[in-house]
């Protein structure tokens, strides 16, 4: 590989300030920027890869790229400009909307510690802040087409059992699939993931053939979580104007309240995680 490609890697990563991705600034940084480490937590690598990387020595796959580009919060010309330099393509089948404006960036660092996260028309996961992350068990641990809220929710078995708790059923999450399935127009890549879900998961089949159309705005969650236990969140669901359907995530807690007190945890667990070790 060319020095180019560590060089583009080395800038983008200067471009970013700790809190723009919710981290802490804290004292005595001596780089401009991210550090390594943080960026190697941010896209589920190690920071000898990094290194690497950034030296020019090995040639990423395409699922480090996306990783790199989700954690380095690229636009969609600096993606495409980062896989040509990568000797890769991007897929046809890649949301060309799918860039996530960078206030709305800024907003998910500052919403901390409250989750929040960033899905496209079809439930993509576009971005998310760390406590986001550590809630759901580690988007970034997930392959990049792995990062669907109904594929993660229905199909990935930590996250069903996070999240699945009795007393959901689930309705909500596919009736706004429904809705955006029945208005829009889905290609190949949709098609196939409806087809997917409806042959891997049982729940989800009897789901979608009852065709519910009710989109929900807000509502209360409760998550089982293996760090912090039985946490209560109630969530808000904001749409995005001119972003190409996206829609913001919040999920909170009342003040004072045990769930708030976890949730203060988890952001302190996701914190110390992206720390140099």
């Amino acid at each position: 590989m060319s020095d180019e490609l560590g060089e583009f890697l080395k800038s983008r990563r200067a471009s970013l300030r700790p809190e723009d991705v919710g981290f802490s600034p804290g004292r005595g940084r001596r780089v401009q920027g991210l550090r390594r480490e943080e960026v190697a937590a941010l896209a589920s690598v190690s920071v000898d890869y990094i290194k690497r990387l950034e030296g020019g020595r090995i040639r990423p796959s395409e699922a480090v790229l996306h990783s790199l580009a989700g954690a380095l919060r690229l636009d969609v010309v600096e993606r495409t400009h980062l896989f040509a330099l990568a000797g890769r393509a991007i897929a046809a089948q890649d949301d060309p909307h799918a860039e996530v404006r960078p206030g709305l960036l800024r907003l998910l660092a500052a919403v901390e510690p409250l989750p929040a996260f960033v899905v496209g028309p079809w439930l993509d996961l576009l971005a998310w802040n760390p406590t986001a992350s550590a809630l759901f068990g580690g988007f970034e641990r997930r392959q990049p087409d792995e990062r669907n809220m109904a594929r993660l929710i229905f199909l990935d078995d930590e996250v069903r059992e996070l999240y699945c708790t009795p007393e959901w059923d689930g309705s909500g999450l596919v009736a706004a699939l429904r809705v955006r399935y029945s208005r829009g127009r889905p290609d190949a890549r949709v098609e196939a993931l409806i087809a997917e879900l409806c042959e891997r998961s049982q729940h989800f089949r009897r789901l979608w053939q009852e065709h519910g159309v009710v989109k929900r705005m807000n509502g209360r969650k409760t998550f089982n979580h293996p760090e912090v236990g039985r946490i209560e969140l109630e969530w808000e669901r904001l749409t995005v104007p001119g972003a190409s359907g996206q829609v913001l995530l919040v999920y909170s807690a009342e003040p004072g309240s045990p769930a708030a007190t976890a949730l203060t945890l988890l952001a302190t667990l996701a914190a110390t995680a992206a720390q140099p070790r």
